[in-house]
């Protein structure tokens, strides 16, 4: 990995830190780390630590508890329900701006991953799945032209896909993303923003119940 450039403040290099950490499984969930151990273990001042926590807690990889430091939310049902309710909503509107704003060059680079999902699905490589998937929703992003939309769904991305990759998939659901992906793709292409937003909101859902069933 690239050293950050000498510019970048202490705190985004120890959020990045943290979050790498993280998202590899080094934090279990419901675990307690004190933002005095952090700055010892990291060696900075408390100040970095907090604002790097904060950063992680808008992401949705911690929740901070008063004088009790930060904690990785446990997994259950109920907070990924919850996530993948905002996620939905996101992704609705973000398909629906795609739609609406969306050039064919765009929609090109939408197929591309959507078929690089679809050839992943077919060897069932999970990790190739995932990565395929994001592509073709940030190729959605990139469409609708929604910077704040945007800002939010990654900041609610990296925890749902760190529990996915961990989960896996059931034995359907990659094809049936894979159908999804193309309903999706179909709306946006036609310039249909309702059916697009529809269609969004169906996929995320029914991602939302695989997942469920995985925990």
């Amino acid at each position: 990995m690239a050293a950050p450039p000498a510019s970048t403040p202490a705190y985004a290099i120890l959020r990045d830190r943290m979050r790498t950490e993280i998202l590899a499984g080094d934090w279990p969930p419901g675990t307690h780390r004190t933002l005095a151990a952090l700055a010892a273990q990291h060696g900075v001042s408390l100040s970095p630590v907090r604002e790097a926590l904060l950063g992680l807690e808008g992401e949705g990889l911690i929740q901070m508890r008063q004088h009790r430091g930060a904690v990785v939310p446990l997994m259950d049902a109920a907070l990924m329900a919850d996530l993948y309710d905002v996620r939905g909503a996101l992704q609705s509107v973000l398909a629906r701006r795609a739609a609406e704003r969306g050039t064919p060059e765009a929609f090109a680079a939408m197929a591309e991953h959507m078929e690089a999902y679809a050839a992943a699905g077919r060897r069932g490589d999970a990790a190739a799945a995932l990565a395929a998937n994001d592509a073709f929703h940030n190729a959605i992003e990139d469409a609708a032209a929604n910077a704040q939309a945007s800002a939010l769904y990654r900041a609610r991305s990296a925890f749902v896909n760190t529990v996915r990759f961990r989960l896996g998939f059931g034995p359907a659901r990659l094809a049936e993303a894979d159908a999804e992906h193309r309903a999706i793709h179909a709306a946006i292409a036609a310039r249909q923003p309702d059916a697009a937003a529809a269609a969004a909101f169906a996929h995320a859902m029914g991602a939302k119940n695989d997942l469920l069933k995985r925990l």
